[in-house]
């Protein structure tokens, strides 16, 4: 075989293996395989979305979760029921972003009806949820159908569409709801962020004690 020398295999850094990580990160492993057999909960991507869907959803005031792959998240068991779809960003992450991947143009569609409410959970490490940015505006179906048919025109090489934390503030008009924070302290982690954010509304931020209803 020939051997190349390929820009590829000059990426990634790469470290000792540390033990004592690999043996404490197995417990908590082996802790998770456990609430994952006694809720039948086999595949552990699935078992972390379920999770982290359903803690986002029930802080929203939603009381069903989608168990299927595909679909929206949650859902309220109303007469009227409306729907949740939930994106989750790590704290740590270069930027904070709602990704919609192999987005459809029925699933555009739904987001310019009133049924339907998007939310960007932000979450510290494994399970410290901090804020949640939810809202909803039928332009964000205007967005996504544009990107999905570039795609199919071949103007994009991947269906994938994400909007920033900022758009769905300064753009549609989403909220913020402090989950384990304040509202200064959430308003500090945003400024710390990004400038941008130095000028974001007061009411924007909401606490959990102010907050009712998904609705209001």
């Amino acid at each position: 075989m020939e051997d190349k020398n390929l820009d590829l295999f000059n990426k990634g850094t790469f470290l000792p293996i540390d033990k004592q990580f690999m043996i404490e990160g197995h417990e908590v492993l082996q802790n998770v395989q456990k609430v994952q057999e006694k809720f039948h909960k086999g595949d552990t991507d699935t078992f972390i979305n379920e999770l982290r869907d359903s803690i986002a959803g029930y802080t929203l005031g939603f009381d069903l979760v989608n168990v299927d792959k595909h679909g929206f998240d949650c859902k309220l068991s109303t007469e009227k029921p409306c729907y949740l779809e939930v994106k989750s960003a790590s704290f740590s992450a270069q930027s904070w972003q709602a990704t919609f991947n192999d987005t459809t143009i029925e699933k555009a569609e739904a987001f310019k009806d009133k049924k339907v409410y998007l939310a960007l959970a932000v979450w510290k490490n494994a399970s410290d949820l901090l804020f949640i940015c939810y809202g909803q505006n039928f332009e964000i179906g205007e967005f996504l159908e544009e990107k999905v048919k570039w795609f199919k025109l071949g103007k994009t090489v991947r269906s994938t569409q994400s909007i920033p934390l900022s758009n769905l503030i300064f753009n549609y008009g989403f909220k913020i709801l402090a989950v384990n924070k304040t509202k200064e302290e959430v308003a500090s982690i945003l400024r710390l962020k990004s400038r941008s954010f130095n000028c974001i509304p007061n009411d924007t931020i909401i606490e959990l004690k102010d907050f009712s209803d998904i609705k209001d």
